[in-house]
């Protein structure tokens, strides 16, 4: 049941890429459409904040801001009974866009899964930074980490762009080439984000100074491991910059707001997740943000729409959504 992209959406996306490296624009937004969580990380607060108002459609914001993809995040986004007709939605009414959606994969199920498949995603992301327990107790939700290593490879095998988003701190980092070697036994793709301690000032996951020597080993093999075993879907700059954030604590270059923006479950646009809101999709314009010097993150959404597009770099791109 595998969707492939047909000749003529490759050629309506590839004109809408060329349009956008011509022209500028929006790469991707990140469109959080609840702050509502069941999980407890200690890392993040949207737990801890009160419910607001939910937009009923957001065909109109992905409209008003032309991005070339769009990620469905919350808090957990599962907890919108109406998510497989939001996804719908955006899919009937946009044309071609790439729509990806990541879950901490609680109330994941195959036909919860299935459900959104068909409706219109082109990637599901599940967070897991562990393999075992301590993923539970990092997310305070028991039994999480057996319930997604159930239920993942099910939707992999039945045809799911599936993907393991992997925070990578210092409780995980000497594993992750193991979890990546494991996924890639189970046919699940992975890819990696850094830990930040800005949001909450929690310090207790950074990598500290006498790691880095470690840490630019496990790079190193993440990027063999990247060649070899193909699901390892982190760019080479993207990883190769990880040792330098820890070692810094930033990474230049940020284009927040310029090509990529956050943007909130009642519609309020943000330069990224964690910066204040700033205004109204309906009154968002080209170069409403002026480019920040602001480093201080090197997540991943962060370095995809930062790493400079090449054509090779499209090829491959076009390559997986052919193979997809």
């Amino acid at each position: 049941m595998s969707r492939r992209l047909t000749r003529t959406e490759m050629l309506i996306g590839g004109c809408k890429f060329f349009g956008y490296l011509a022209r500028g624009g929006l790469f991707n937004i990140n469109l959080e459409v609840t702050k509502r969580c069941n999980a407890r990380c200690n890392f993040c607060d949207y737990w801890k904040e009160k419910p607001g108002q939910e937009l009923k459609d957001y065909v109109p914001v992905v409209e008003k801001l032309r991005p070339l993809s769009v990620s469905l995040t919350g808090g957990e986004p599962l907890l919108r009974e109406d998510l497989p007709d939001l996804i719908a939605s955006l899919r009937k009414n946009l044309g071609f866009i790439n729509i990806s959606l990541i879950t901490n994969g609680s109330l994941l199920t195959k036909e919860k899964g299935l459900e959104l498949w068909e409706a219109g995603l082109d990637e599901l992301s599940i967070s897991l930074d562990y393999l075992d327990e301590r993923h539970d107790e990092g997310r305070g939700l028991r039994g999480l980490t057996r319930h997604i290593i159930t239920v993942a490879p099910k939707l992999a095998d039945a045809g799911v762009n599936l993907c393991f988003n992997l925070v990578m701190k210092s409780g995980n980092y000497k594993e992750v080439p193991q979890i990546v070697r494991d996924c890639a036994g189970m046919g699940i793709k992975v890819s990696i984000s850094t830990y930040n301690c800005w949001r909450t000032n929690n310090r207790s996951h950074m990598i500290q100074e006498d790691e880095l020597r470690l840490l630019a080993g496990v790079i190193e093999e993440l990027k063999e491991l990247k060649r070899t075993l193909g699901n390892l879907t982190s760019s080479h700059l993207y990883l190769e910059n990880i040792p330098q954030f820890f070692e810094k604590k930033s990474v230049p270059g940020c284009t927040a707001g310029l090509n990529w923006v956050q943007v909130t479950p009642d519609g309020m646009i943000k330069r990224c997740s964690d910066h204040p809101v700033a205004v109204h999709f309906s009154q968002w314009r080209e170069r409403f943000f002026e480019p920040t010097d602001c480093g201080r993150c090197w997540y991943s959404c962060r370095g995809a729409a930062q790493e400079p597009w090449s054509l090779e770099r499209f090829i491959e791109m076009s390559r997986e959504a052919l193979t997809v």
